[in-house]
């Protein structure tokens, strides 16, 4: 099999930023299958060439190459409707959308004529593109990939800690939790331990007793939120837009709390996690059993409390988190399941 595959390579198209999750997780997994080509035509090259410049080149690929299979992870606008309409013609091509529980208002819904098919991750969305007719909607869902996330032996010296960016709701929420006695090591821009590294990352995993996947949302009167209703990324910039209605919508649907990626990588690591309940997660991961949800402050301090003094407890949840992610919620699990979908082998 034989993939074409543009994605953004380098975190927010700044080289100086390490790679995308998107060229970990997807690019690099259809690297790791056998019998799978890939030819990966990153966005980044639109901010040397062009846009048209880079739909033209891209088009010229797939032309000469004629893969089995044309994957976009979309980011912005980088991608022509009319090269996507000709790129239909000769093969067959999916566009993954992250964030549809707002995007799908103001970017997602427009893309599903030019493509063969449209993947979402989130369950409310498929019935959104089906109420506008469309019928080539994919549900799957995120996950990890084995080759890169995996457990290490590594002595747990960290009681609880939190990976992403410092945002003023996971503040909040941390400082409740110091005042409880519950100190958090975070990672991870705005924190004082500031970004890691990808290997750090793994590190900070194996070596916590527990993980937490903090699921707060920003208001929607936070100003960076409010400005989304006038403006949008373009590539690399931030540019006017003024379709306000669609933004509205968007604008409304922003707070929800949806299931992301972190969960799933955790689990790869076989550490133990904490995570804010969301639409979906239950449906991946058996409460109690292979992951522990936290439904508010109070109820996360109890459950913290706990499993660290439950050593045992804790220690089989994460083996039996683990093993469900091995078995059902890897890249390679969802890309072949996903082939099967689209016919191809």
């Amino acid at each position: 099999m034989k993939i074409i595959y543009s994605g953004v390579r380098n975190e927010n198209y700044d080289p100086n930023r390490r790679q995308s999750f998107e060229y970990h997780n997807f690019y690099l997994t259809f690297k790791s299958l056998p019998g799978v080509e890939v030819i990966e035509y990153p966005f980044d090259q639109i901010q040397e060439i062009g846009k048209e410049k880079f739909n033209q080149n891209l088009f010229e690929i797939v032309k000469r190459e004629k893969p089995d299979l044309f994957f976009a992870f979309m980011y912005t606008d980088e991608l022509n409707f009319e090269t996507l309409d000709e790129i239909k013609k000769i093969t067959k091509s999916i566009a993954w959308f992250a964030d549809d529980y707002w995007r799908f208002f103001n970017y997602s819904y427009h893309w599903p004529p030019h493509f063969s098919w449209v993947i979402t991750t989130y369950s409310e969305a498929v019935n959104w593109y089906q109420k506008l007719g469309f019928k080539n909607i994919i549900l799957s869902q995120w996950g990890c990939n084995d080759s890169d996330y995996k457990p290490l032996a590594l002595e747990k010296d960290i009681a609880v800690s939190f990976v992403g960016q410092k945002k003023s709701g996971r503040v909040k929420i941390l400082e409740k939790l110091e005042d409880a006695g519950i100190k958090v090591e975070c990672y991870g821009f705005g924190w004082p331990n500031g970004k890691v590294s990808q290997e750090k990352m793994l590190e900070v995993f194996s070596r916590s007793k527990i993980c937490l996947n903090l699921t707060d949302r920003k208001s929607i009167f936070d100003p960076s939120v409010i400005a989304r209703l006038f403006l949008k990324k373009s590539a690399n910039k931030i540019v006017p837009d003024f379709h306000l209605l669609d933004n509205f919508r968007a604008y409304l649907h922003f707070p929800i709390i949806h299931t992301h990626a972190r969960p799933f990588e955790l689990a790869g690591c076989r550490a133990f996690t904490i995570s804010g309940r969301s639409k979906d997660i239950g449906k991946y991961y058996e409460e109690g059993k292979e992951m522990v949800f936290y439904d508010n402050l109070s109820d996360l301090v109890e459950k913290i409390k706990y499993y660290l003094n439950h050593d045992n407890e804790r220690e089989s949840i994460a083996r039996a988190g683990y093993t469900r992610t091995i078995n059902e919620h890897t890249y390679k699990k969802r890309f072949e399941n996903l082939f099967k979908k689209i016919g191809l082998s």
